[in-house]
């Protein structure tokens, strides 16, 4: 699957100096996509280049014999929006080269390939194998819908269906859903990050603090004991890894500087390892971002989630960082969310603590960024966009919530149930053991051919947050 030594040689890329050997580790390589990873359409593919590249090529080579390289597209560079949150009289913006995966990439027929990327200048070429699927495996829930009361049976009927024809497993299991919220440490981007990004490092600041919370809920081994006591110097060796600069860090850099921080320091791969998603607006619900409905699923469904706000395209540029605590859903259809602040302002020089804030998520995915008084940045809007997630879950060996309550009442387990011949429905009945207290999360596996796992969640119970 993924080559160690690649993964080191880009380590080496980031975090070394040139004395250290750096100048013999490649210059251009694939960003924010791994060895052994499934692609589809809509997903972007980025490059790392050097900053002076005058453009990129983006190809893929099936995996069979005289197979011809497809040109998926080329990129001068362009400018996107970067994580800050504040990054002096300019916006905080990275120039970049990607290409998005669509109608060039469907000519194929699904299976393995190189994914290469080649800097136009130069030549220099870097690739990864991956995995082209144009109907990933990932099953949704036909039923029950979304917060669904227990019915008078006291049985919910669950119906998961997927997309693809190569599923050779696909298994529905539940979870209590009671996650009553994350205490997250309370990181500092300026306290701890001003050295190397100054006012621009809410993502490592985030990212740590999200891993120290697994290293101190014993979830996972994600904080060398180098970093012990130490989040100064994890904040810093996280910016190495994610290339922030007073610029800021690109959603790319966050995925890849955290992958990279992992493998240098516990020697742990994603995909096999552990699950490390990158969602970004094409994955959400909501006409601007992720809906109340996504952002509580995956709250439940455990792990660190770090969350990526955006301003609408009608207000002041502005990108930030923040670690999600808590969803707590309303019945008018909006959410509640906390979060890990790393930001506070005025700094530096002030508060050495971030700070829990609470805000107000629609369906639409805008979230009431004023209201909340976060004391920095104010929108002519008042609004800013949810529109992109990190998440960091499933670690081995995972510590497992208790299987049975204090009262003996199970806390998870199988649905039983039957799949469809084709081997793409699920059709099963959840009734929920005597005694348990709702709500319960549904998640749906379903896994293809050539190994990939893709999950879907559902949250039932008919449960909302107090008012």
């Amino acid at each position: 699957m993924i080559s160690r030594a690649k993964l080191y040689l880009i380590l080496a890329a980031l975090l070394l100096p040139a004395a250290a050997g750096a100048q013999d580790v490649p210059r251009v390589h694939v960003a924010g996509t791994f060895d052994g990873q499934l692609v589809t359409v809509r997903d972007k593919i980025y490059a790392s280049v050097p900053p002076e590249s005058t453009g990129v090529e983006f190809f893929f080579t099936p995996e069979a014999r005289d197979a011809t390289p497809l040109l998926l597209g080329r990129d001068p560079g362009h400018m996107e929006p970067a994580f800050g949150p504040d990054c002096g009289r300019t916006p905080c913006e990275q120039r970049v080269f990607s290409v998005k995966l669509g109608r060039q990439i469907k000519k194929l027929p699904e299976g393995w390939g190189l994914l290469t990327v080649r800097d136009v200048g130069t030549g220099e070429e870097g690739s990864v194998r991956v995995y082209w699927d144009a109907t990933p495996p990932r099953a949704p829930f036909a039923s029950p819908r979304f917060n669904a009361p227990v019915q008078r049976s006291n049985k919910y009927r669950v119906v998961a269906r997927t997309s693809d024809e190569d599923v050779v497993s696909l298994r529905v299991h539940w979870k209590l859903a009671l996650d009553p919220g994350r205490e997250v440490p309370l990181f500092e981007q300026h306290f701890l990050g001003f050295d190397f990004a100054q006012h621009a490092a809410c993502v490592p600041t985030t990212v740590g603090a999200n891993l120290q919370w697994l290293q101190d809920t014993g979830q996972a081994d994600v904080v060398n004991p180098v970093f012990a006591g130490d989040p100064k110097g994890l904040v810093t060796a996280l910016g190495k890894a994610m290339g922030t600069t007073s610029g800021g860090t690109s959603g790319s850099g966050a995925r890849d500087g955290t992958a990279v921080f992992l493998l240098f320091t516990e020697g742990l791969l994603p995909v096999q390892d552990y699950d490390l998603e990158h969602l970004g607006s094409s994955d959400a619900d909501g006409q601007f971002g992720f809906t109340p409905q996504q952002m509580l699923e995956q709250f439940q469904a455990g792990g660190a989630v770090s969350l990526g706000f955006h301003s609408l395209p009608s207000d002041s540029p502005f990108g930030h960082f923040l670690a999600l605590t808590n969803v707590v859903l309303n019945q008018d259809g909006t959410a509640r969310i906390v979060v890990m602040d790393p930001n506070v302002e005025p700094n530096p020089g002030g508060q050495t603590s971030g700070e829990y804030r609470i805000f107000k998520l629609h369906p639409n995915g805008k979230l009431d960024w004023t209201a909340a008084n976060p004391g920095y940045y104010s929108p002519a809007s008042g609004t800013v966009k949810l529109d992109e997630l990190l998440i960091l879950r499933d670690f081995p060996p995972a510590t497992l919530a208790a299987a049975r309550t204090a009262d003996d009442v199970p806390t998870s387990g199988e649905v039983p149930g039957t799949v469809s011949a084709d081997g793409r429905t699920f059709v099963g009945a959840f009734v929920p053991p005597e005694g348990s207290p709702g709500p319960w999360l549904l998640i749906s596996e379903s896994t293809q051919a050539a190994g990939h796992t893709q999950r879907s969640y559902r949250y039932i119970g008919g449960k909302f947050g107090p008012e």
